[in-house]
């Protein structure tokens, strides 16, 4: 299998998609500035926008590697739950212990699945749907089913987070810093061979394992980095809000598969990009921005949001055919 072949071909049937994400997302930049009467292009919003979503970057670029592969991971928001409270557990023996304790619970949750997926050869969808249920149980014994702020020797969460989220470097801020870091980051590896092999997996299984890929190492390390990168979103979580929160991550499945999707990513695997996926992720971003700045309902949101799902998951898959 000729990798630069697969790269190629993914590159051109990227490329409409990209065109179309971009469309929808100038229309309700458009839509956003005239509602909210040219608040939404103010700096304040925009970068006030980065730093509410950005925990959502890391999880929509998790959830970009395991569709690839054609599988999916439910998963995700209960790591990013279980990482936010490890930390605020383990901060008052320091934060580097903390941040290490988070990052090797979430590389064995994401082995785990990884694991259970290819060996077992189930259905992602119920393997990880378990995984959820066991780590927001656990996440729930752990804390009461409460927020939390001290850690188990009983000290405060240390302000140094806070402050280092709200920290700017040469006039740009932490979260947009880390946002960007990330981006490159999983775009370089989509690039080198484990990056193609997610795309010749994905496309057709039995195919890449005739081929010599290695099919099993390839899908374990999608999921196990896949929980590595919820993690630190549940770290940045942390920073931002100043509690551990069991119930956070509930609804974040749905927006990283819906960015996803939106970017053009197949839910059948083989298809889809980073700039698609973070395409994707700010047009949920601009909607959700700009339904708050016009009071929109919160009981309405998740209807807008559903029918734009629907709308796009539609169009792509007319296009297709």
């Amino acid at each position: 299998m000729n990798l630069k072949e697969v790269g190629k071909k993914q590159k051109d049937e990227s490329v409409a998609d990209l065109i179309q994400t971009t469309a929808i997302l100038l229309i309700l930049v458009g839509i956003a500035s005239i509602l909210s009467k040219g608040t939404f292009l103010q700096s304040t919003n925009l970068v006030n926008m980065v730093r509410q979503n950005a925990m959502l970057l890391f999880v929509v670029l998790a959830q970009l590697l395991v569709i690839l592969t054609g599988g999916i991971d439910l998963s995700v928001g209960a790591v990013v739950a279980m990482s936010s409270i490890l930390i605020v557990l383990f901060q008052g023996y320091g934060i580097p212990v903390a941040i290490l304790i988070a990052l090797i619970a979430a590389v064995l949750i994401g082995t785990l699945n990884g694991v259970l997926v290819t060996f077992l050869k189930l259905p992602s969808f119920v393997i990880t749907l378990a995984v959820q249920q066991i780590v927001y149980s656990l996440a729930k014994v752990m804390t009461n089913g409460a927020k939390i702020e001290h850690s188990l020797n009983g000290k405060m969460l240390s302000m140094s987070l806070n402050q280092f989220y709200k920290m700017e470097i040469a006039g740009i801020s932490i979260p947009i810093i880390l946002c960007v870091s990330i981006i490159i980051l999983i775009s370089v590896y989509m690039k080198i061979k484990y990056g193609y092999y997610l795309y010749a997996v994905g496309g057709n299984f039995s195919a890449a394992h005739v081929s010599g890929l290695p099919v099993k190492l390839v899908n374990v390390l999608a999921y196990t980095i896949s929980s590595v990168l919820c993690s630190i979103a549940g770290i940045l979580f942390v920073c931002r809000v100043g509690t551990g929160d069991p119930d956070t991550g509930t609804l974040l499945n749905m927006d990283a598969i819906a960015a996803c999707t939106i970017g053009g990513a197949s839910l059948s695997g083989g298809k889809g990009s980073v700039s698609g996926a973070v395409l994707g992720l700010m047009v949920l971003c601009v909607l959700n921005n700009v339904m708050s700045l016009i009071h929109v309902s919160p009981n309405i949101q998740p209807l807008i949001k559903g029918v734009m799902i629907l709308l796009t998951v539609f169009v792509n898959s007319t296009k297709k055919k």
